[in-house]
């Protein structure tokens, strides 16, 4: 670090946050910050869109993560349509450098299929988990059938329970897209504080995305597009705010996850019946860890947070754990008696 570089690094010091300090006092440095990082990267954009080469925008890199950049860029670029990929950080760019370096190697060669699955990490071991399925009793296994599953979870969803919903394969990505996930009902106001207070053990600011059901994206967001890795944030409409202010942020916008059945038919369906159940498409979704841990990769991490949090319910893939004695799922055609 040459003496400049230095001499910025410890002017940034001053800034930083110490421990105990009120969130109130840097509230202006992150809103200034914020502004023109926007003005810059968007004077920017608009010189390149200019340059006539294209409407569509293909975005990544660190400041790809910027949510609330995002979702003005095809209001304020002049660009008319925007991608950014699931790990558009430095995960992302070293897979694009294999790729291209695979390219450069072998010309002749047919390129991959492309990559539109986030769900490329790992599985949940099966010697591992079996041996907590000898505990099962203990742990307080539920007998669910996998084709009741999602229903029987989204009555719980909608009787105030919180879930630790593990399936598939794990998110390629800094963000927890429906197979590592901490899922709630969205409607309920306080439902954000008691996430924060008894499982993510963080600042209360810090809002929590909602998946929707992409079919239902236009009702509930202004300028909707398809945002299927929670790369955009969008204002919610008006009419809409109410009835599901636990993923409304103090400015009314939310961090969305657009949920397609093709992407991830599981999670579709068990929106699907939450909304069939309540009439609301969207379900509060936020990473399966801790605050300062990583999402859960294995099924001693996802037990850990279950038995070390105030989490409800743990569902791996077709199996159902619960702390307190839970009821049958209903059947299709039963009364829907379930609530807020």
């Amino acid at each position: 670090m040459d003496d400049d570089a230095a001499a910025s690094y410890r002017a940034l010091q001053a800034f930083a946050r110490r421990p105990g300090q009120p969130l109130d006092d840097l509230k202006d440095i992150a809103y200034t910050a914020q502004y023109h990082f926007s003005e810059l990267l968007f004077e920017i954009l608009g010189r390149l869109h200019a340059m006539g080469i294209s409407d569509n925008l293909v975005f990544s890199g660190g400041c790809a993560l910027n949510s609330s950049f995002n979702g003005d860029v095809t209001e304020r670029s002049g660009f008319k349509n925007l991608f950014v990929p699931p790990a558009p950080s430095d995960d992302g760019n070293a897979v694009g450098a294999a790729l291209l370096a695979h390219r450069q190697d072998h010309p002749g060669a047919h390129a991959p299929s492309p990559l539109h699955s986030p769900y490329l990490g790992s599985r949940i071991d099966d010697k591992e988990l079996a041996h907590y399925l000898n505990s099962a009793r203990m742990l307080g296994q539920v007998d669910v059938k996998p084709k009741d599953l999602c229903r029987y979870v989204a009555q719980e969803i909608a009787a105030g329970k919180v879930i630790a919903w593990v399936q598939g394969r794990a998110e390629f990505g800094p963000r927890a897209l429906g197979n590592r996930s901490i899922l709630a009902d969205p409607r309920d106001a306080g439902m954000k504080e008691r996430i924060n207070s008894i499982v993510k053990f963080r600042e209360g600011f810090r809002p929590f995305a909602p998946s929707i059901l992409h079919e239902h994206g236009d009702a509930y967001f202004e300028n909707y597009s398809l945002t299927p890795y929670m790369e955009k944030t969008l204002r919610i409409r008006p009419e809409k705010r109410a009835e599901i202010p636990a993923v409304c942020h103090v400015d009314h916008t939310g961090r969305l996850q657009s949920v397609l059945r093709e992407c991830n038919p599981r999670y579709h369906e068990l929106i699907s019946e939450f909304h069939a159940l309540t009439g609301t498409p969207v379900l509060l979704n936020t990473s399966l860890n801790v605050m300062g841990k990583p999402i859960v990769h294995g099924a001693g991490d996802a037990f850990g947070i279950f038995l070390s949090s105030r989490i409800d319910i743990l569902v791996i893939d077709d199996l159902v754990f619960s702390k307190s004695p839970a009821k049958a799922p209903e059947r299709a055609g039963s009364p829907q008696t379930a609530t807020a």
